[in-house]
């Protein structure tokens, strides 16, 4: 037999490892043959390592079995840090978390703790369940698996990233916000002074005025009767100016008709006639009629009243240019108290204002959100990157070999209980079979017993 032949028949059978992790060297090698040892060539598994150390706390945390790993220990280092991701990932959830929630609650921070470390437990459940329910996972059939537990990463890193990309923009996310208070509180009162000029007009046909009008009332009445009165005048002297018009003609007329001035209508003859003395009652009669004195009077009492509620007009101006003023300025003081503490809501809307207004500050704040949303989803991203990994295939085989032995596990609970009734119905039966033929002896017994009695009676 060759050397190789020797080597091969004599090579041990893969074993558990001892206690001391190395192989029994020294042990006695079997009468009357010669095998070669190879100390230095023959590669004995599994390598084990201390349960509590900080590598292999992470590595259960994504549920590794260090008894299969114990085969693959190069395999360590891989899974280590995963591990480490997935609590990076806890980290940046809490992170987070509390950057929101001092946005949002007037809180001290410590109350905020408690609250942050929950979340982060969360968040590394998740991710912690989305890993460990890989492991084992092979062929092409791993990528529907991975698929799901991908969406959940990216839906739960985009949550995640939110509250840090608005703290990345803060600074200018609160100067916007600022400017846009104070532009937000100009637009307002130029609304409510313009929905309640000072002179008292109305503005209810205005729609921007619908929900912005004092409910002041104002000089309107006032500046209403002055306004009638002026219209009052107006029409009185335009009348008072006709009638005079009209007595002047009359005048002149008769003034011709003396003069024997030659005219449509006169005689052409001087002096004191008929006509003449006709023409002056004419007009005596007209100037009689109109009674220029008396509209001279209303005109005048018109315009002294007109001076009266002109005087009225402006004091009740000035007094209602006041009361405005003052409730402008509460109504603008009330909508500013509005705005309070910023909030992560106000933020959001600051930085989509701020990128409408710049391309750079868009692709910016989209980049940080993807880099941030990617950086969440590492621990599913690295386990697909990493792809089908000695592990991996260890824990398939032991789940199909667990599977096989829990199969054959149940055959032979399934055989081994009906091997028992069977031996129990055997034994019931052979017990009831010995039972009737006991029955049956004692019942032949009982009969010749009779029998000799009853013959003996007879003799």
């Amino acid at each position: 037999m060759s050397l190789g032949a020797d080597v091969t028949a004599e090579l041990p059978k893969p074993r558990a490892a001892e206690p001391s992790g190395g192989t029994d060297w020294s042990a006695p090698e079997p009468a009357g043959r010669r095998s070669p040892r190879f100390r230095d060539t023959l590669y004995v598994r599994p390598v084990t390592t201390r349960p509590t150390t900080v590598s292999a706390l992470t590595r259960r945390l994504i549920g590794v079995r260090e008894d299969v790993l114990a085969w693959v220990p190069e395999e360590r280092p891989r899974y280590t840090r995963l591990g480490l991701i997935v609590l990076n990932t806890g980290m940046i959830a809490a992170i987070s978390l509390f950057t929101a929630l001092t946005r949002v609650l007037d809180v001290p921070w410590m109350v905020i703790i408690p609250i942050v470390v929950f979340w982060a437990v969360v968040v590394i459940t998740i991710d912690s369940w989305m890993i460990a329910s890989t492991h084992g996972l092979l062929g092409s059939g791993r990528w529907l698996m991975f698929l799901p537990r991908l969406a959940m990463a990216i839906l739960l890193g985009a949550v995640i990233a939110e509250p840090l990309v608005l703290w990345i923009f803060h600074p200018a996310i609160e100067t916007n916000i600022d400017q846009h208070r104070r532009e937000s509180i100009k637009h307002e009162a130029g609304l409510w002074t313009k929905c309640n000029p000072t002179d008292g007009s109305s503005t209810t046909g205005l729609a921007e005025c619908r929900n912005h009008q004092l409910g002041n009332s104002g000089p309107a009445a006032v500046q209403a009767t002055l306004v009638g009165l002026e219209e009052q005048r107006a029409k009185l002297n335009n009348d008072y100016t006709e009638a005079v018009r009209q007595r002047d003609e009359k005048q002149s007329f008769a003034a011709k008709e003396c003069a024997g001035v030659k005219l449509d209508g006169t005689s052409g003859q001087e002096g004191w006639g008929p006509r003449c003395r006709q023409a002056w009652r004419v007009a005596a009669e007209y100037e009689r009629q109109i009674n220029l004195p008396g509209m001279k009077e209303n005109i005048d009492a018109i315009d002294l009243r007109i001076k009266d509620l002109t005087d009225t007009l402006g004091t009740d101006r000035r007094t209602y240019q006041q009361v405005i003023e003052k409730g402008i300025a509460d109504q603008v003081a009330a909508y500013e108290a509005t705005f309070g503490r910023v909030d992560i809501i106000e933020q959001a809307k600051g930085l989509d204002r701020l990128s409408k207004d710049s391309h750079f500050v868009w692709a910016a704040q989209w980049l940080v959100r993807g880099l941030l949303i990617m950086v969440d989803s590492l621990p599913v991203l690295a386990k697909i990157l990493g792809g089908s990994t000695s592990y991996d295939k260890l824990v398939n085989r032991q789940l199909r070999t667990g599977q096989s032995f829990h199969g054959l596990s149940l055959d032979y609970a399934e055989r081994s209980v009906q091997a028992s009734t069977q031996v129990g119905i055997d034994e019931i039966d052979d017990r009831s079979r010995r039972n009737r033929e006991q029955h049956d002896e004692d019942l032949d017994s009982e009969i010749d017993r009779r029998a000799q009695r009853y013959a003996a009676e007879a003799f």
